[in-house]
């Protein structure tokens, strides 16, 4: 019955969008959006672009703490999807925050030329307890919280 409700509540509950600027919290680990630009100057010949989100990782607890399960990728308004980029980040979004800190992650995505309505999905994928939570974002066949990137 719990799977029944689980799966009705995630088919109806609309999509929840966050603004840039406004924090998603997963426990005590919040992340802002508080940027995204394009990466000028790498030689891409496939008309594919680099997109840079800037995000601020902030530790409210009382230790210091990562996030290890969290993951970003972008989708688009045709919802074609990409992942982070590996080699071009510096500070990860998985990044250990000392208490009451924050630091900055700039992931990095490589994706198709004619991308538009640019969405950034921050998830913690399958492999949380989240995922079997009425109301989650992460919950199974719920549709993700995106920030919408406006470009």
């Amino acid at each position: 019955m719990y799977l029944v409700v689980l799966i009705g509540v995630s088919l109806v509950q609309k999509q929840k969008v966050v603004a840039v600027g406004q924090p998603q919290c997963f426990d005590n680990m919040c992340f802002t959006v508080t940027g995204v630009e394009e990466v000028k100057g790498f030689l891409i010949h496939d008309q594919r672009r680099l997109v840079r989100v800037t995000v601020r990782v902030t530790n409210r607890g009382r230790s210091a703490k990562s996030d290890g399960l969290m993951e970003a990728y972008l989708v688009d308004a045709q919802w074609r999807r990409w992942k982070e980029s590996t080699g071009v980040n510096g500070v990860g979004l998985t990044a250990k925050v000392a208490a009451g800190d924050s630091v900055i992650s700039q992931p990095v995505f490589k994706l198709a030329g004619d991308a538009t309505g640019l969405k950034l999905v921050l998830t913690h994928g399958w492999k949380q307890s989240g995922v079997l939570v009425i109301g989650d974002s992460d919950s199974l066949l719920h549709r993700k919280t995106v920030v919408e990137l406006g470009r």
